[in-house]
């Protein structure tokens, strides 16, 4: 007659330790995912400003923009030389590019006013404003006025 044999003080030891070694493997690649996350996180924040910074100052000349189109009805005295200096943002005129999130090219003709500034090299805000039309924004890599006048998104 064979007997149905127990499992061994061993064999029953083993089964827990088995199941926690694999709670820790997945406890650790969570772990090690949450710090990646941190990481990226923390390290896109200068971007964020970047751009927050840049869309400041296109509002900011936006406004001065506007205030003239809204005076005269056109934007021939909207352009960079024509507006009252400011210390922020700097004002270039549009064939001379944005270099940061602080200067700003700006294009004016009559019926059109547009603006560029640089969040980063190679990645540039745009706003173009004309007579009688919501404003139209964008983005691009080349950071000049001349360029912001091919803006047709309704936000950024």
């Amino acid at each position: 007659m064979t007997t149905a044999t127990s499992p061994s003080a061993d064999q029953e030891a083993q089964v827990p330790r088995a199941k926690a070694w694999r709670f820790w493997l997945v406890a650790g690649v969570l772990g090690a995912l949450c710090v990646v996350l941190v990481v990226a996180i923390v390290a896109n924040l200068p971007l964020k400003d970047s751009i927050a910074h840049a869309q400041s100052s296109l509002r900011d000349a936006q406004r001065a923009a506007e205030r003239v189109g809204d005076r005269t009805g056109s934007f021939v005295g909207a352009s960079a030389s024509a507006l009252p200096p400011t210390n922020d943002p700097v004002l270039r005129e549009g064939d001379d590019p944005s270099t940061g999130p602080d200067v700003v090219s700006v294009h004016a003709s009559d019926g059109v006013w547009a603006a560029a500034a640089q969040a980063r090299p190679d990645a540039c805000f745009y706003v173009r404003l004309e007579i009688g039309a919501e404003p139209r924004y964008g983005a691009g890599t080349a950071c000049t006025g001349l360029a912001a006048r091919e803006a047709q998104e309704d936000r950024w």
